[in-house]
Order: structure tokens, then sequence, then C-alpha cells
């Protein structure tokens, strides 16, 4: 993707957390990452487990990284 179709795609919000997060050192940059990545993961295993129930929690972790591999 060109930094032209970037720019496209963002928003003014996006923009805004672009900024507020350059201004964090590294090490609070990928703290942040790291709690936003267990969010989503938290946010998948939660929808997962609403459409599969009888799925015990290791086969809910293989289908979650099923997933995960085929969309990316």
């Amino acid at each position: 993707m060109t930094p032209e179709e970037i720019q496209t795609r963002l928003g003014a919000a996006d923009e805004l957390q672009i900024r507020l997060l350059s201004r964090l050192s590294p090490a609070r940059r990928l703290q942040t990452m790291l709690e936003l990545q267990a969010v989503w993961l938290d946010n998948i295993r939660a929808r997962l487990r609403r459409a599969h129930p009888e799925l015990s929690d290791a086969e809910l972790t293989t289908l979650m990284f099923e997933r995960l591999k085929q969309n990316g």
C-alpha cells in the first residue's frame, strides 16, 4: 500500500491516534500494542465461544488460531 493509499484510508481519529502514539517511548508503545493485541484476541475468543459453546478451551484455542491463520 502506498503512502497516498494509506492517507486516504485514515480518518481524523486515526491521525490523532498516530500522533499520540508517536509521543510515547518505544517501551510504552510496545506495551500499548501488546495490551491492544490481548483485547483483540479476547474479543475473537469471546465471539467464537458464543458461536461454539460446546468446544473445550483447547479446541476453542485451536479454532481461534486456525481462523487467524486463514484470515491473516
